[in-house]
């Protein structure tokens, strides 16, 4: 583990978003917004409020993926990996070709993976020198609790304000990528986590699954035990990735 004064200079030498990460997002950011926001441009088509729930998703989304991404790649740097965003392109394209074909009913978050690679010179010293795959799958992993804390802070908000847009379609969006997320092919987090450690990966979609009972069920029991649920979480992670 690094000390504190390490990490910090590890994030101000290295952490940022290339130029082909940006546009990566960007244009993620975009058809996916198009795709969750399909169904919401009024009973009769309205493009006034079609293009201002576009904008809507499109910062729910753009906030939403700055903020996992960030993350991994901060908990990549800590270990000695550096973090870059791959897009899907082909994901992107079935995702939306799904949501024409269901007119919106089937909203797919396919918009690709953290790539990590090792810092020789960041490794040195740690345990078992070389790339580690539950290294990669931990970082993969984080991104999917990143979503299910995401969750839970708009399904709060939901529960105060029931019929509010930005809350409703931040509760869906992330439960949906956290389940997508796990799908384990090459160009998701999922098959990293598989195959780095199998058993965190069938602790997370069982608990995603119950995170979508939970905050879906809209009942005050349902988001007490959620809330709950990624508070020991975080305590959990942050004991486990803290200066010794």
């Amino acid at each position: 583990m690094v000390s504190r004064q390490e990490k910090q200079a590890r994030i101000q030498e290295f952490f940022r978003f290339s130029k082909e990460e940006v546009f990566g997002l960007l244009a993620a950011v975009i058809i996916t917004a198009f795709i969750f926001s399909f169904r919401d441009w009024g009973v009769e088509f309205n493009a006034a409020i079609g293009i201002r729930n576009l904008i809507v998703m499109s910062f729910i989304i753009a906030v939403t993926l700055v903020v996992r991404l960030s993350i991994q790649k901060i908990s990549g740097l800590t270990e000695g990996y550096k973090g870059e965003f791959k897009v899907w392109w082909s994901g992107l394209s079935a995702a939306l070709i799904i949501a024409f074909i269901s007119v919106g009913r089937i909203p797919l978050v396919l918009i690709g993976t953290i790539v990590s690679s090792m810092m020789t010179k960041q490794r040195l010293g740690e345990f078992r020198y070389g790339f580690s795959h539950a290294g990669y799958a931990a970082i993969a992993a984080l991104g999917v609790i990143v979503n299910l804390a995401l969750a839970t802070i708009s399904a709060v908000g939901l529960y105060f304000l029931p019929n509010n847009y930005w809350f409703g379609k931040g509760l869906i969006f992330n439960l949906v990528m956290a389940i997508c997320s796990l799908i384990p092919i090459k160009q998701l987090d999922g098959l990293a986590i598989f195959f780095g450690n199998r058993m965190a990966y069938f602790y997370l979609l069982g608990g995603v699954l119950i995170y979508w009972l939970l905050l879906l069920s809209k009942t005050r029991i349902g988001l007490i035990l959620a809330v709950a649920a990624i508070t020991l979480t975080a305590i959990i992670l942050m004991l486990k990735t803290s200066e010794k």
